[in-house]
Formats: C-alpha cells, sequence, structure tokens
C-alpha cells in the first residue's frame, strides 16, 4: 500500500501530515506509524498526523506521537495541519476544526498560522514546577539558565513518578533579552527533547503569569527551533482566549510503501 504524505515542521517541531480523507491509511497499527516516524528507517518525524473528514468542523486532526500511540492535543501540529489543509484546498484561509482535546480555529497569513487553544481553568503547584493542561499535561519551572540542565535525565527520571501515570511534558525556562524568554521541552511520546512545542510554549506563558514574572498578554518564546507567541486574557487564575502563533514550513512532499 503506497501512502502519499507531507513533511511540515513548526518552529523545528516536525510532522508527517497525511490526507485521509479517504479513511484508508491503516491508524490502528502503531507500529506503522512508528515506524513511518523513525529518523533512521522511516522518514523521520515527532509525531504524525490525519487529517480527516467530519461532518460539523473543516477538518479533524488526528495526532499521534512517534511511539505510535494516540496522542493529546498539538499546538504546533494544529498549525502546521492548518497550513497543510489549505495548500489542500480543504479551506481557505481560516477555519474551525476539531482535535484531541474539542474545537479549535485557525487562520493563515503566508506561512504564520494563528490557532486557538483550549481555556486553562486550573493549574498545580507541584514541587518546583507549576502543572498545568494546556491540551496536553505539561510541567513548567523556571531556571537561570536552560542551557546548563541535563534536560533528558531529569525529564526521564521525572516519568518514573507514579502520579504520572501518562507520562508528562516537562518545561524549563530562563529569561533571555527584550522581553523573549527561553524555553526547552521534553515531550512525552516521543520521549526525548523536541526543537518546539506549542502546547509546552502556552504552559511556559501561563505559568510566567501565575509566578507574576511577566504579566503580559502577550508573551513571546525563544524554542530552539524559532519563536513562538502567545496571547491570552487573564482573569484571576483563570485564562482564556488563547492564541498559538509562529512560522510553519512545509519541507517536502512525498510517497512510501508500508
Amino acid at each position: 500500500m503506497k501512502i502519499r504524505f507531507t513533511k511540515y515542521h513548526g518552529t523545528g517541531n516536525d510532522f508527517i501530515i497525511i490526507n485521509n480523507i479517504s479513511n484508508s491509511f491503516p491508524k490502528d497499527n502503531s507500529e506503522v506509524i512508528s515506524k513511518l516516524c523513525d529518523r533512521k528507517f522511516g522518514i523521520g518525524a515527532d509525531g504524525l498526523i490525519l487529517i480527516e473528514k467530519h461532518l460539523k468542523f473543516h477538518f479533524e486532526m488526528i495526532y499521534y506521537n512517534s511511539d505510535g500511540n494516540l496522542g493529546s492535543m498539538c499546538g504546533n501540529g494544529a498549525r502546521c495541519s492548518i497550513h497543510f489543509s489549505m495548500l489542500n484546498k480543504l479551506i481557505k484561509n481560516k477555519t474551525n476544526f476539531l482535535a484531541f482535546d474539542g474545537s479549535h480555529t485557525g487562520s493563515v497569513i503566508d506561512n504564520l498560522v494563528n490557532v486557538s487553544m483550549s481555556d486553562v481553568l486550573s493549574f498545580q503547584k507541584l514541587d518546583d514546577f507549576i502543572l498545568v493542561d494546556t491540551g496536553s499535561p505539561h510541567l513548567v519551572k523556571c531556571v537561570d539558565d536552560i542551557n546548563s540542565i541535563d534536560i533528558i535525565k531529569i525529564s526521564r527520571e521525572i516519568q518514573k513518578d507514579h502520579r504520572f501515570k501518562n507520562g508528562v511534558n516537562v518545561n524549563f525556562i530562563s529569561e533571555g533579552i527584550d522581553d523573549v524568554y527561553n524555553i526547552r521541552t521534553y515531550e512525552r511520546g516521543v520521549e526525548d527533547e523536541t526543537l518546539s512545542c506549542g502546547t509546552g510554549a502556552v504552559a511556559a506563558a501561563i505559568s510566567l503569569n501565575i509566578l507574576s514574572l511577566n504579566n503580559s498578554n502577550c508573551i513571546k518564546l525563544k524554542t530552539r527551533g524559532g519563536i513562538l507567541t502567545v496571547n491570552l486574557k487573564r482573569s484571576k487564575n483563570i485564562f482564556k482566549n488563547i492564541y498559538l502563533s509562529g512560522s510553519v514550513n512545509r519541507v517536502f512532499d512525498g510517497s512510501i510503501e508500508i
């Protein structure tokens, strides 16, 4: 069976995107998905996304982690999916689509893509971290220098904690220059550091607000793959009207036999 795909990345967070309107992709086969995401024996990606038909929305985005298992919300994946759907004439430059955590809106201007994120109604202070769910669960910690930490070692130890039976994403942030914050993220399901994480950037922006380190409604974060901007509105400890924006890039189109 030959599958056509497009390789995308959103600030270095890369995805295999497949138009599955025909519903022909074997999406219950986690081994196939993990092999396609394998960087040595497959196409290589942090995750795989299926774009499927939906009766009430322009499309449904179904996201899989690179381990082949169904994932939760992926902010950068959503932004790439919006751009992909526009190029494939499934939408124009605006959309209302369905993802793991519910409905989202999005818009495209050239290669800059903006996507709405789910409201955040609660959070926890957990040890030295803030635990916040932005469509995916994230731990966030502020440090003096994100480059001096062993993010892989620390994050893999955290995955063993009984409080995180389904795993948890781990983020470290530090103050940069010109009000831009530096961020590094370890993603569950990838089980490694990624160059960028959209839901992680949103979690970081919310955490900066919670800690009163930055009370702005617009926060810029420098990932290892580029700049992401998070806009939000806070009312006490509730965060609404959250939008994630940044660039996306279509890397190449291809086909592969599975």
